[in-house]
């Protein structure tokens, strides 16, 4: 953004633009009201005057102008200035006598409007009429009828302040009143545009400051929060509060940016590690059938044991990528949940009997306290079960002949605690943190077989997850591993 395409540069032309023409506005208007305000200070001063030329002496004679007497009459009140013009009048407003050249005269008859308003109106001031030495001008004035034995014989009509006052104010050419007003008018309004403009800078000031932030964030992308406590934004409420939701609005962003590196990142490794974990059964898969199909074609009979042992390899892929899809299924946060009353004991019991034969072939007890079949929480029965399965599958896979597995329920005030403790060999502590990513290998892991990918404790967690509990481990070398996690309970 250029200087001059600024939010406050356009303001201020604005404004300018405004007080000047307010001010020509003002200088017009003045001038305007000056010329009223002395026309009608002059036209009160002699508005009886053609009322005094009337009373002092009869002007007509024998219903006819007497000319000595208004040529008189006339002479007398030039005397008062020669900015007066004297017009004699019949009732119907034509010039019957006049004190100006005969050339200068532009109307022989002028409207009585004016005339019948001030008589009927004295105190409308001021009152303008026409003039005589112009078709189109009019001028304030003093008009008295002329009455001759109760008869109306016309009107003294008298122009004030006419042609020859007109020539002398041109000649002279005073405008110090108009020079002051000038002054005062641009005084105010530069003072006024001054005020306004500061008044627009400190405004506009914190929305300039939150422009540069803005392209500043714009230009670092996310490596970064605003300054939200800037003393630029104290002052305007709205303008911070802008700033406060683009900086909210950014960090969001910034947070699902990174979650979703983070999803990516964690989906390559994932795949990095199926891939891994599958190539074994996978080669071993391919070199049965192929020693298979070698003896076919050498006319030996084929051995049975071969296409057994490429079977369960085929099973173990398939295991594999279940685990794997079940794993992206409960990532996409799409899993529906069928909550209703499960009665855990008995669950636990199910998932525990399930295992028996595994345990008792490595001589590891399964035990299940209390055995209250009583016992009810709110969950999805199929996940619930899920977990279960996974976490004594890995207990009893890093359990020894002599060990031991045990499951617990504890009635708290936030539900029913589930612990899952077994006292094989332990996680190091250094592992603890990333037991639950997918694919981790804790340092000691015994998988048994290439079946476990590593994504059952990754399943069990994001399952827990969806039941709004949270799963927590603690655990030691040769002693042992406990998982505990909390269930709502019926009310």
């Amino acid at each position: 953004m250029t200087k001059f395409n600024s939010l406050f540069s356009r303001l201020a032309l604005v404004q300018l633009l405004s007080f000047l023409t307010l001010a020509v506005i003002l200088v017009w208007a003045s001038g305007q009201l000056h010329h009223e305000f002395e026309d009608e200070v002059t036209q009160r001063l002699h508005f009886s005057l053609a009322e005094h030329i009337v009373h002092e002496g009869p002007l007509f004679k024998a219903g006819e102008p007497d000319p000595a007497a208004v040529e008189r009459a006339f002479h007398n009140m030039m005397i008062l200035g020669k900015g007066f013009e004297f017009y004699l009048l019949s009732p119907d407003g034509a010039l019957l006598n006049y004190s100006a050249p005969a050339d200068k005269i532009k109307r022989l008859r002028i409207p009585l409007t004016a005339i019948h308003e001030a008589l009927s109106q004295p105190g409308k001031l001021p009152l303008k009429g026409p003039d005589p030495r112009s078709l189109d001008r009019t001028k304030i004035f003093s008009v008295a009828p002329v009455i001759l034995d109760g008869n109306l014989q016309g009107y003294l009509y008298i122009i004030i302040n006419g042609e020859i006052y007109d020539s002398m104010l041109a000649q002279v050419n005073d405008h110090s009143w108009l020079t002051w007003a000038t002054l005062v008018i641009a005084a105010t309004a530069g003072f006024l545009l001054l005020t306004s403009l500061g008044l627009f800078s400190w405004l506009t000031r914190p929305l300039q400051r939150l422009a540069g932030d803005i392209e500043h964030r714009q230009t670092q992308g996310f490596s970064g929060q605003l300054p939200l406590k800037d003393s630029a934004y104290s002052s305007a409420t709205e303008i911070h509060q802008i700033h406060t939701a683009f900086d909210a609005l950014s960090l969001k962003l910034q947070q699902q940016y990174q979650k979703v590196k983070s999803v990516d990142e964690m989906r390559r490794e994932l795949l990095a590690h199926v891939s891994h974990d599958i190539r074994t059964p996978l080669a071993s898969l391919q070199g049965y059938l192929e020693t298979w199909l070698l003896q076919h074609k050498q006319g030996q009979q084929p051995d049975p044991a071969y296409v057994e042992i490429a079977h369960q390899n085929a099973g173990k892929i398939h295991k594999m990528v279940e685990q794997l899809m079940e794993l992206a299924r409960l990532e996409s946060a799409q899993v529906p949940l069928q909550i209703e009353l499960v009665n855990i004991a008995e669950l636990v019991q199910d998932v525990l009997q399930k295992y028996q034969p595994a345990a008792s072939d490595k001589q590891v007890l399964l035990d299940l306290h209390p055995k209250n079949g009583s016992m009810m929480v709110m969950a999805d029965i199929e996940k619930l079960e899920r977990v279960f399965t996974n976490l004594v599958d890995n207990a009893l896979r890093h359990c020894d002949a002599g060990d031991s597995i045990c499951i617990r329920f504890n009635a708290v005030e936030q539900g029913l605690e589930v612990s899952v403790a077994d006292s094989g060999i332990g996680i190091p502590a250094a592992d603890l943190p990333h037991i639950f990513d997918a694919h981790f290998k804790a340092a000691n892991s015994i998988r048994g077989d290439s079946a476990h990918s590593g994504l059952g404790l990754a399943i069990t967690k994001r399952l827990l997850e969806l039941h709004k509990a949270v799963i927590e481990v603690r655990s030691q070398v040769q002693q042992g591993t406990e998982f505990r996690f909390t269930l709502p309970q019926q009310a």
